[in-house]
């Protein structure tokens, strides 16, 4: 009997591409693919993913799809695309792309094409991510720099050994725009050490600050100098913001009540302290009021790290995610002065201890002239676009 030493020929079979709104298909796929840092958040993660689909799935009229690649009875890859009202890139609506995972270039390819084309049925001409929705659990661009700096919610997180970035750039994909993130050192900007007399820096409850809705809504609408460049924006993200705050202030406890000595010669300060009642604000915002029409003029929203909240650890890490300043106050040390007095109340008073200002615009030269001095970078993002012709 003759016995062959050939290895048999396996053949590849052909990759396939498909496009699902099944629910339990798409945790399945994200839970064989889906690449998290902190395994013990991975679960949490795709859960939430997954409830963020289920909820956009509901409206018939939203645009979004959920494509998925196999090959061999194996998953190699998946993308979100989607059209989103509120998300604009210069100014005009814009079609995104998020979470994308390819194994190889040719997964990345098919996935793309099918992106391309659902952006070119619904009339539109530019592709742009990634945008990975929720922000609250997603944040954008491709993560290059800091994989050792630690999971913070709204920030994105990669695999630096992932080559998707690559195989765009070879889909025809530029690198448009550039973010850092910087971790900001505990100490007092001097800009913001007097406080201007006709400006009130206030904390507020949860319930106050839903109700200055639509004055956060048009400090935004307008840009007004942000100083840390936000993604995703409109009401679904202030909900989002909304939601966070209502997690965390279920489980922060006071620290100390003890005015910080520090800023003992500073009136506004003292009297941001004793005008709030600690055991019921938000300390995680922090705003801005003209004393004479009360007029919200600035405000600094940090967002919670709820990656800490979800492994049950305390919260200690605040990621400075949005802050702005009405254009005619600009120049008069608000911000400055928001940062002081929100970083030290929080700090000493609930135990914050690590500050990251994220998702800083490189373009933004007032942001990386007001941030950089007082930080050291800590991660880098690249967010992708691509023209489309007409086919």
């Amino acid at each position: 009997m003759e016995i062959s030493l050939e290895k048999p020929i396996i053949r590849k079979k052909e990759l396939t591409v498909a496009s699902t709104r099944n629910i339990s298909e798409i945790q399945f796929v994200l839970t064989e693919l889906l690449y998290v840092p902190d395994e013990r958040l991975k679960l949490v993660v795709v859960l939430e993913l997954v409830d963020y689909l289920t909820e956009k799935f509901s409206k018939p009229d939203y645009k979004i799809r959920f494509f998925y690649t196999t090959q061999n009875g194996t998953f190699t890859g998946f993308v979100i695309c989607q059209i989103d009202d509120e998300y604009k890139s210069y100014g005009m609506n814009c079609p995104t792309f998020g979470w994308p995972f390819a194994q190889d270039l040719e997964t990345c390819k098919a996935l793309m094409t099918e992106c391309e084309k659902f952006v070119r049925e619904n009339k539109k001409k530019k592709l742009r991510g990634p945008i990975n929705y929720p922000k609250f659990i997603g944040g954008i661009g491709f993560q290059t720099e800091g994989f050792e700096a630690p999971m913070m919610n709204g920030v994105a997180f990669g695999d630096s050994e992932s080559k998707v970035l690559e195989y765009l750039q070879e889909l025809g994909y530029k690198k448009d725009s550039k973010y850092s993130c910087v971790y900001t050192f505990l100490k007092k900007w001097d800009k913001g050490k007097d406080l201007d007399e006709n400006i009130a820096v206030r904390f507020l409850p949860l319930d106050e600050i839903r109700d200055l809705k639509e004055q956060i809504m048009g400090l935004a609408s307008q840009s007004l100098y942000a100083v840390l460049a936000d993604a995703p924006g409109g009401r679904t993200r202030f909900e989002e913001m909304m939601d966070g705050y209502f997690q965390a202030c279920k489980v922060l406890k006071l620290v100390s009540e003890e005015f910080p000595q520090d800023y003992a010669d500073v009136p506004g300060f003292r009297e941001t302290w004793e005008s709030c009642d600690l055991e019921k604000i938000v300390p995680m915002a922090v705003f801005g009021f003209d004393r004479n029409t009360n007029e919200l003029v600035g405000v600094i929203m940090c967002q919670p790290n709820l990656f800490q909240l979800w492994n049950g650890e305390p919260l200690t890490h605040l990621n400075i995610d949005t802050a702005m300043i009405k254009k005619e106050y600009a120049g008069r040390g608000i911000f400055s002065a928001l940062h002081n007095i929100g970083v030290f109340l929080s700090s000493s008073a609930y135990g914050f201890n690590y500050y990251e200002g994220t998702t800083i615009w490189a373009n933004n030269d007032r942001a990386i002239k007001t941030i950089f001095p007082h930080g050291i970078p800590t991660r880098t993002h690249y967010v992708v676009q691509k023209r489309l012709l007409r086919k």
